[in-house]
């Protein structure tokens, strides 16, 4: 007879179960990135679309064979393959995280603008008080100043004493103070300085946007030479010109430059036309046509002084 300790134990509902469990439950658990998480979806999708019944819209009959899909959006019917629909909702997963990281991005933003106006605010509360509590201690010394020590010291010891011990005390207090307001304005300089540098090359990319040709360095320091002798020309200040930083100041004044050196050239070509000897014009030969119009056309500009009809009076002379 066989050793029964030797033999398999029976398969009983306990152990039945037991058996199942190790098998359905894994050992470690297994995570997943969201790549896969999102492909899974998509395949059970697809499954779920290649096993569904196909449904008839609106009554319409639906061929049960066809891959397509019909569905409803906006009281319109859409046609769409499986593959089409699986892709969408691939697509919709993909925007709804998109959306989600920027409201969240958006939200990160507001809030540390928040926090930043707090910090300044408190900063300047901090500061105002520093102030206010430096001119009490001013005005508490400066009474001290009065104080005829030796006649006080030989009337009262006791108050010389304190007066002194409170005199200690109001210097350390001021020179603590000092310390921390120049603390203060060296921080928001340092901060003041860090937006101003950030400013200043958020306009310089802005102008350079306008003026591609200002990326040349020579060109760029030929137009600002131009620019700059222009508006002292026309009475600015050079030390409010070197201190101009908006980009759009920058290009109104070279816009205004421009237009005077074209309407001088205009005005050049105008009385050069002027100064020509009139042409004879024999009976029965009418006159130059070409002529005539650009005598026009500078008679016009001397009237108007509009860019346009400078163009045209120069387009005349081409």
């Amino acid at each position: 007879m066989d050793n029964p300790s030797s033999e398999p134990s029976a398969l009983n509902v306990n152990t039945g179960a037991e058996a199942f469990a190790s098998f359905l439950e894994p050992s470690e658990p297994v995570e997943k990135t969201a790549e896969a998480v999102e492909a899974e979806v998509v395949d059970e999708l697809r499954q779920d679309l290649d096993n569904a019944e196909p449904e008839a819209a609106e009554g319409e009959p639906v061929d049960a064979g066809d891959d397509n899909i019909t569905i409803r959006v906006d009281g319109k019917d859409v046609v769409l393959s499986k593959a089409e629909l699986a892709d969408n909702y691939k697509n919709g997963l993909r925007q709804a995280d998109y959306t989600k990281k920027t409201m969240a991005t958006a939200e990160a933003l507001k809030s540390a603008e928040a926090e930043t106006v707090k910090a300044q605010q408190d900063r300047q509360n901090y500061a105002n008080n520093l102030q206010r509590m430096a001119a009490q201690l001013e005005g508490g010394l400066q009474q001290q100043q009065n104080i005829d020590w030796n006649a006080l010291l030989e009337a009262d010891p006791v108050e010389f004493m304190r007066q002194q011990h409170l005199q200690t005390q109001r210097q350390a207090a001021y020179r603590e103070n000092m310390g921390q307001q120049q603390q203060l304005k060296a921080q928001y300089d340092a901060e003041q300085a860090t937006s101003q540098r950030s400013f200043l090359s958020a306009q310089q990319d802005e102008l350079l946007a306008k003026l591609p040709d200002w990326k040349d360095p020579t060109k760029a320091t030929e137009g600002k030479a131009a620019l700059k002798s222009y508006l002292i020309n026309q009475g600015f200040n050079e030390q409010n010109i070197d201190n101009i930083q908006d980009h759009k100041a920058v290009l109104l004044g070279r816009k205004a430059m421009l237009y005077d050196q074209m309407m001088d050239k205009a005005r050049a070509a105008s009385k050069k036309v002027q100064t020509l000897p009139n042409r004879v014009v024999r009976p029965g030969v009418t006159g130059n046509a070409s002529t005539d119009g650009r005598n026009s056309a500078m008679q016009k500009l001397n009237k108007t002084g509009k860019v346009e009809d400078a163009a045209a009076a120069f387009a005349s002379f081409i």
